[in-house]
């Protein structure tokens, strides 16, 4: 008998048991406690810009860590066009809601001050996307 059940708004088939109540736990499946905010940003960086662009995001004092909820932070550099460089800020976050609380903080506010003050680095604003995760599977041990 197939059954399935909703978890973060996917449905998920299982094999089930019938005479069981539960649906079985999935090692592979992350459940609604452990599931994580992932916050990115695209930025196309005019050719020639990128490391005024990378040198400033280094040099920022962003104050993530002060925040709970946090988990890590990543600027990831993509593929080059002939007018512009990708680039993507990556932040994980424990919740949704920790994510939220953070773009409503003074840390956010200070981390942002002077945001598009000096020479254009930008071809357009950012733009940003944001993801609740429904799998997570690490092998942190093996980078």
């Amino acid at each position: 008998m197939i059954q399935s059940f909703s978890l973060m708004k996917c449905r998920l088939p299982l094999a089930v048991d019938p005479w069981q109540k539960e649906p079985p736990a999935d090692p592979m499946v992350v459940s609604a406690e452990q599931a994580m905010f992932y916050a990115m940003n695209r930025f196309k960086i005019i050719k020639g810009e990128e490391q005024a662009f990378e040198e400033r995001w280094k040099s920022r004092d962003s104050r993530l860590k002060e925040l709970p909820g946090f988990v890590e932070f990543d600027l990831l550099r993509g593929p080059e066009t002939d007018a512009y460089t990708l680039y993507a800020s990556h932040t994980v976050w424990a919740t949704k809601d920790d994510f939220l609380n953070w773009t409503k903080s003074e840390q956010f506010r200070a981390a942002h001050a002077g945001a598009g003050s000096s020479k254009p680095l930008y071809m357009g604003p950012p733009e940003f996307e944001g993801f609740e995760s429904v799998q997570n599977l690490s092998n942190r041990s093996a980078a």
